[in-house]
């Protein structure tokens, strides 16, 4: 069976649309969809009808908002909602010591997905600004992650996979590679306006108190011309560790309750 152009092409648009209304807080208008997506209005028009009778959109006021359906989806599961919470403490601390932007992440395939994310109203507009998943090869989180990671996501390996987002966008899988080999010697990657023209990243993994395998990673951006890699690097490694003791303690904390729930049910 021959697959069919015009529906690709209209899954991709539906992605399209998804992915920037999910990149908004407040309600997002058709004409303004239909703008900043690139796509007719009609068509727009059309995918909204689709999306919304099956709960992936929902119209509010005078614009459109992710529907309940896809929140749904989304949701974090229960380890990150503990992972999140045990990290935004020491988030909070380092954004209020230097003055600059501060992510978790994990890895979603071959795209980094912000947990959480602490910024100023001065900040540097870094990769997880307003953003909710961002391409792991451009981003300081995802290289480190990607660094560790048994595999390499599969949609990464295909030709042409690396889309280049700044003129310094790694787009060579060799590059890449050379790159996640130095990221896992060193325990840290950085992101040079790969992402965001003259914004740097440098992050780190936070790691599990078993198999110490990274769990998600940190990092901390700000304009290249303000950010020191060598004290950012020592700033970054410094919260890592403390996240990860920090989620090695509430995950032995639940376990402990988990049993003493089952203690008292047996009594």
């Amino acid at each position: 069976m021959s697959e069919s152009p015009e529906a690709d092409n209209l899954v991709s648009r539906a992605a399209r649309v998804l992915d920037l209304l999910g990149d908004h807080a407040n309600p997002v208008a058709l004409s303004n969809i239909a703008r900043w997506a690139g796509i007719p209005k009609t068509t727009v028009w059309r995918l909204l009808r689709i999306l919304s009778a099956n709960g992936l959109v929902e119209r509010q006021d005078v614009g459109y908002v992710v529907g309940p359906r896809l929140v749904h989806i989304a949701a974090l599961p229960e380890d990150h909602e503990l992972l999140r919470a045990s990290a935004v403490p020491f988030l909070v601390d380092l954004h209020v010591r230097t003055g600059a932007m501060v992510s978790l992440g994990v890895l979603a395939g071959s795209e980094v997905r912000y947990l959480e994310r602490i910024y100023g109203h001065l900040a540097a507009r870094t990769p997880s600004y307003g953003r909710t998943f961002a391409p792991a090869h451009c981003t300081a989180i995802g290289k480190i992650l990607l660094a560790y990671a048994p595999d390499r996501p599969l949609e990464l390996t295909r030709p042409g996979a690396l889309v280049p987002v700044t003129p310094r966008s790694i787009t060579d899988i060799d590059e890449l590679s050379a790159q996640l080999a130095a990221a896992r010697d060193l325990g840290i990657a950085v992101n040079d306006g790969e992402f965001v023209r003259g914004v740097r990243c440098v992050a780190c993994p936070v790691l599990d108190g078993h198999r110490r395998r990274p769990i998600a990673a940190v990092a901390i951006g700000d304009a290249a011309s303000s950010l020191d890699v060598d004290r950012a690097s020592r700033q970054i490694r410094q919260t890592a560790f403390a996240v990860s003791v920090a989620v090695r303690a509430a995950a032995n904390s639940r376990r402990g309750h988990g049993r003493q729930d089952d203690m008292s049910r047996s009594c």
